[in-house]
């Protein structure tokens, strides 16, 4: 099917999709976090509009597209959900044996032959993962040495038998965070593109027919990946191990870039003079036409057991990064667009300000709201930076949340909110000092929300949900 490829596309310095568009087209409703005209209500399980439970779990925020919300769910299944009633209209299955050509030749024995060797492996998957995690920090435990060799060992004892066809539908190793749904989907309004981390991405029209599909790498690491596809100019933009642009109406693979060490989330992106650009987590600029690479801030994290992991801010000129590694290293930058393409692929961007923040990983993404950069680090330690300076407002724990913070700071009208994997939920007000002004609980969540004409939509563990506004 010939797809019509409408594809949108910020101009720089343009205010990104808002609540009152009604629609969220993708991840952090552009990369910012940003819904301004939101007023959500504070308790989260008294003003439930509805509820779903889904089969299985994701990581992955909803996105929100003519009255439909899209969320993913593990291993590969694509959703599609009433937004007023959350009736779920469509699912789609995408696990390498459900596409066309994925283990091409599998028989029905191969299939269930290759289902059997991932149930009987996904143990052993689980505890070599741990002591490869073990191993990096204690690189001359012997002990170590032999407990990994011989879990790989065991792993591919299971898997040698497999017919090649059966093979070729083997999952790439993950972990029980991640799995492999963590992907938040994309649209341009006709049609919704997904990822998912065995290395597949594909094309669906709204009403839940597969456009094309396709099959890369798979991620540069065991622990999975959550890099969301983004529409950036006339590409859409992937990332398994390498950064891809493909034709978003073919599928068609237009350039590859390689990518340098582990990256757990999406580039952001820009416009300037009518072209596109990438700026990915670690700070390269990369032209999204042809995928050159043409500049790096060259971020690093000096520790090999460590990764990048959320999505820097782009707002108005200004780019925002945070990162680092616990007990290591903490850093912040704000690097500025130059006003021409001459001076952007010429000079690169220029740095405006670097501050030294607490030193811990940040998953959460920067949210910049009047001025402010606020950061959370992974335990809930909340942080607020002149937008203009770097200078610290604050730095404030957040007591009572635990698990993790995976979840993105979101402004949702007057107040940001907090997510926590345990389910919790704070609302704090914008500003140069501290205030929590109310706290929720939900069931378990790691995604970001979302919230479009009067109403806030999260996928939590178990399902979706819809809150009403105050």
């Amino acid at each position: 099917m010939k797809l019509s490829c409408y594809l949108f596309c910020l101009p720089i310095f343009a205010t990104l999709p808002i609540s009152s568009l009604a629609e969220v087209l993708d991840w952090r409703n552009g990369g910012n976090g940003q819904y301004p005209e939101a007023k959500p209500a504070f308790d989260w399980k008294k003003e439930v509009e509805w509820k779903t439970k889904l089969d299985s779990w994701s990581n992955a925020s909803p996105i929100l597209v003519d009255g439909k919300l899209f969320v993913t769910a593990e291993p590969a299944t694509l959703i599609c959900l009433d937004a007023k009633s959350g009736e779920v209209i469509w699912q789609k299955a995408n696990d390498l044996g459900d596409l066309a050509g994925g283990g091409a030749g599998a028989s029905d024995a191969d299939k269930q032959r290759a289902a059997q060797v991932a149930e009987q492996t996904k143990p052993l998957e689980r505890k070599l993962y741990r002591a490869e995690r073990r191993l990096r920090r204690n690189a001359d435990d012997a002990k170590l040495k032999a407990e990994v060799a011989d879990l790989k060992k065991q792993i591919a004892e299971l898997r040698k038998d497999l017919p090649k066809a059966a093979a070729d539908l083997k999952r790439p190793p993950t972990n029980g965070t991640n799995g492999y749904s963590s992907y938040t989907p994309v649209s341009d309004g006709k049609h919704v593109w997904a990822s998912f981390g065995m290395g597949v991405v594909v094309c669906y029209d709204l009403e839940g027919e597969r456009i094309w599909h396709q099959r890369f790498e798979a991620p540069d690491h065991s622990w999975g990946g959550a890099c969301s596809p983004r529409l950036v100019g006339d590409r859409l933009v992937v990332r398994f191990r390498d950064y891809h642009g493909l034709d978003p109406a073919t599928g068609e693979k237009l350039w590859k870039t390689p990518s340098e060490g582990v990256v757990f989330n999406a580039a952001a992106y820009f416009d300037l003079e009518g072209k596109s650009f990438l700026i990915t987590p670690r700070g390269e600029l990369i032209r999204a036409s042809d995928g050159k690479k043409v500049w790096s801030a060259g971020y690093k994290i000096e520790s090999k057991s460590w990764s990048f992991h959320n999505t820097p801010s782009v707002i108005g000129n200004r780019v925002y990064f945070a990162h680092g590694v616990e007990g290591q290293q903490g850093d912040a930058y704000c690097l500025e667009i130059p006003s021409s393409v001459a001076k952007l692929e010429g000079e690169g961007l220029k740095q405006i300000w670097y501050t030294e923040v607490a030193k811990n990983r940040f998953y959460s993404s920067p949210l910049v709201i009047d001025g402010i950069v606020y950061l959370i680090t992974r335990n809930y330690d909340l942080l607020a930076l002149d937008a203009a300076s770097g200078e610290s407002f604050y730095e404030q724990k957040i007591k009572g949340l635990t698990g993790t913070a995976y979840p993105s700071l979101t402004r949702a009208g007057d107040v940001i909110v907090v997510g926590a994997d345990d389910g919790k939920v704070a609302f704090v007000k914008p500003g140069k000092s501290f205030e929590e002004i109310e706290r929720t609980e939900v069931a378990p969540f790691r995604s970001s929300p979302i919230f479009a004409g009067g109403v806030g939509y999260l996928r939590t563990l178990e399902g979706l949900l819809a809150v009403k506004g105050r």
